[in-house]
């Protein structure tokens, strides 16, 4: 930002922070919030306004693809971090499921090179990169998990599930050296090896194999038994269950160091929308029935989910435009995450689902990730999401994925800028 930057009338989220719920005017610039307070003077800064619009700390959206290296034609960093900061993220946490994959701390270092020259290009997104559990991400050798923490990793996955309970003992003993999270995704896909969808009368009505809750529901209980048995950091990045909330909840009236997480189309849709045989929402774990779907936006309310993320998987057309059968899983989640989430929650309680969205989008994904969290006030380091909760929503262009979800007459919400630091992204 080389021009002063002035947002004008905006409420402040920042429960942290002395403006809290207060209207009022930011003054930013080299880096750094010059001002704050009611009607300031304009100075020759660049001036925003949006009536109505609210500005929080940058948004961490906790997990996304950006399919490098290895498919970098789907996406790439450099264009996934832009299409993260139109859609209201300042930093995301980079799944190292790649090809090869992010398991040894040269890979990592290679991330961030690739994110530093988005930032020379002025994109103000930021990485927070994770790394393999195991050798290529195969369940069975530990990767070098120190020298992958020193590197800069920010947490641990095999971005799936863990078969083999002993590299979980295992990777939950090492990684508390680092005091970082280990993610297991809950998920026996011994179950219905060959499910597509959430086993339920849908399916049924499709002629299609499901997959059992129960397939999710037996792994959170092994994972948590092997928590209780080694200590750790553990995090459930995708949960969809209403019986693997009550599960976490249990744990967490313990006093367990356990975390879960949902994604936002989890929560805005069900597999009542695969109807029609829409490939675009065959996720793995699956969109689960009407009932799991209310009991995750009532999760995100209570805070038993600390985050939601996009879990954005951005698909070209050669590999979208398939029949179901062939579809790949995965939405590209991005650009509509915080709608679909405020939207799912707003339906269910009005008076606090702003709240817990943007909860779930910046201090529980930051606790998580263990990320330093940011407040709004003078002399802070620039750090903020400004947008506007009651807009429709549009989702910005800048993903290189076809597998957008719908958001027709669905959603409110609409992100209009991003600044991290000296750089800047604004609708």
């Amino acid at each position: 930002m080389e021009q002063a930057i002035l947002l004008t009338s905006v409420r402040v989220w920042d429960p942290k922070g002395p403006w809290h719920d207060q209207t009022v005017d930011i003054r930013v610039a080299d880096g750094v919030i010059q001002q704050v307070g009611p009607s300031l003077a304009s100075k020759g800064a660049k001036v925003l306004e949006s009536p109505g619009s609210m500005v929080s700390s940058g948004w961490i959206d906790g997990q996304v693809h950006f399919r490098e290296p290895g498919e970098e034609t789907k996406e790439g960093i450099v264009r996934g971090l832009k299409a993260a900061s139109a859609a209201g993220f300042t930093h995301v946490a980079l799944l190292p499921s790649n090809s090869p994959a992010t398991d040894h701390a040269g890979a990592v270092l290679h991330v961030m090179a690739k994110a530093s020259v988005a930032h020379e290009h002025g994109i103000p997104a930021r990485v927070l990169p994770m790394a393999c559990i195991t050798e290529g991400g195969q369940g069975a050798q530990l990767a070098e998990m120190h020298d992958l923490s020193q590197a800069g990793a920010v947490a641990f996955t095999d971005d799936g599930p863990l078969h083999r309970v002993g590299v979980l003992q295992r990777a939950l003993t090492y990684a508390q050296t680092h005091d970082k999270t280990v993610m297991d995704q809950p998920l026996d896909l011994d179950l219905n090896a060959e499910g597509v969808m959430h086993e339920g009368v849908v399916s049924t009505e499709m002629g299609l194999t499901g997959i059992p809750s129960e397939a999710e529901t037996l792994r959170v209980s092994r994972d948590l038994d092997i928590l209780r048995y080694t200590g750790g950091r553990l995090h459930f990045p995708i949960l969809t269950a209403a019986k693997s909330l009550d599960l976490v909840r249990i744990a967490k009236s313990e006093g367990l160091s356990v975390t879960c997480g949902t994604s936002a189309v989890h929560l805005a849709f069900c597999d009542e929308d695969l109807r029609g045989f829409e490939g675009t929402l065959r996720m793995l774990p699956p969109l689960r029935s009407a009932k799991d779907q209310r009991a995750l936006c009532h999760a995100v309310l209570d805070g038993t989910i600390d985050m939601v993320v996009s879990d954005h998987r951005p698909e070209d057309l050669e590999h979208h435009d398939v029949e179901f059968m062939l579809s790949p899983n995965g939405v590209a989640g991005l650009p509509s995450a915080f709608a679909w989430t405020f939207h799912s929650l707003h339906g269910i309680d009005t008076k606090n689902a702003l709240g817990a969205t943007l909860r779930a989008l910046t201090s529980g994904p930051a606790d998580v990730l263990q990320s330093p969290g940011s407040t709004i006030e003078e002399g802070a380091t620039v750090n903020l999401t400004w947008f506007h909760p009651e807009l429709d929503h549009q989702p910005h262009p800048g993903t290189g994925g076809v597998n957008l979800g719908a958001t027709e007459g669905r959603t409110k919400g609409q992100v209009l800028g991003t600044f991290v630091e000296n750089r800047s992204w604004m609708a």
